[in-house]
């Protein structure tokens, strides 16, 4: 049994609810028709949408707004969001969007008994369709509890090229969103506010750098207090960064204190350095 509230048409008619009985429980409000052959005998709720949603489009997994919604990164939506298979051509009712588009199977998990697109997916969707002062929010409120950082990033790279993803990749690097701290996120905001994008949490070589430029080879790092109070930290820390020097790239460091103190300056001497070096290498 549905638990909320949602019955096909087929459903009341085997439970022996008459067609115009059907009929009038919804001219009474008693039912609500939410789609063909769909309806809600209680108040609808987001939760009973979505049930509807799966029940009249059984192609269809919750996805964007909607699956970030599930797993607790928005708010509930007013707009219930699904993705279909690109074949499917109906007209949705005024509650429901349908994005036609394929979703990769290992994107897709269970929620409520309903197929859902996976956290990462969820945000990613998110990322293109909110404005970006609420994405900038989601993403900072939930990148480290959410969702993977790095299989967010892994689906950015894989999605290049498609409908859509260069907005997606623009607003996360705004949003510095897979940085692994605020002060990391700030000073990612303040390069791109600035039109100097560095790829966060970027691999070079065995390692994974804070800020990545390949083109002019320059590297930033945003140290916490944990890099001057931990001594094992700190010897590995210098290892790596001789390794990084020793292989042709600049390192700049700051330390979070400055990213607070003195967000402009520090970001104004990385851009003049990335540029410069840009301009003295071939392309």
């Amino acid at each position: 049994m549905n638990p909320f509230g949602v019955r096909t048409r087929v459903e009341l008619l085997e439970a022996g609810v008459a067609s115009s009985t059907i009929h009038d429980r919804c001219r009474s409000g008693r039912y609500t028709r939410l789609a063909p052959g769909i309806y809600c005998i209680c108040e609808p709720t987001p939760h009973a949408l979505c049930s509807a949603a799966v029940l009249w489009q059984p192609t269809a997994v919750l996805s964007h707004r909607t699956a970030a919604w599930i797993w607790n990164m928005l708010p509930a939506p007013s707009i219930i969001e699904v993705s279909v298979p690109a074949h499917v051509s109906v007209r949705p009712p005024s509650w429901l969007r349908l994005y036609r588009r394929a979703v990769a199977a290992e994107n897709v998990t269970s929620a409520w008994s309903m197929p859902t697109v996976d956290p990462e997916r969820a945000m990613l969707d998110s990322v293109a369709v909110l404005p970006r002062h609420e994405a900038d929010v989601m993403v900072d409120g939930h990148i480290r509890t959410n969702v993977n950082a790095r299989k967010l990033q892994l689906m950015c790279d894989e999605d290049a090229g498609r409908v859509g993803v260069r907005e997606q990749r623009r607003q996360l690097y705004v949003a510095a969103g897979w940085a692994a701290s605020e002060p990391e996120r700030k000073f990612g905001r303040a390069l791109a506010a600035r039109r100097c994008k560095l790829v966060p949490n970027h691999s070079v070589g065995a390692y994974y750098c804070d800020f990545v430029d390949e083109r002019s080879r320059t590297i930033v790092e945003i140290d916490g207090r944990e890099f001057h109070s931990e001594p094992e930290v700190f010897r590995k820390d210098r290892r790596r960064q001789n390794w990084l020097v020793l292989h042709g790239w600049l390192v700049l460091r700051y330390a979070a204190y400055d990213v607070y103190q003195h967000l402009d300056e520090i970001a104004d001497e990385t851009v003049r350095v990335v540029r410069k070096r840009r301009r003295a290498r071939p392309d």
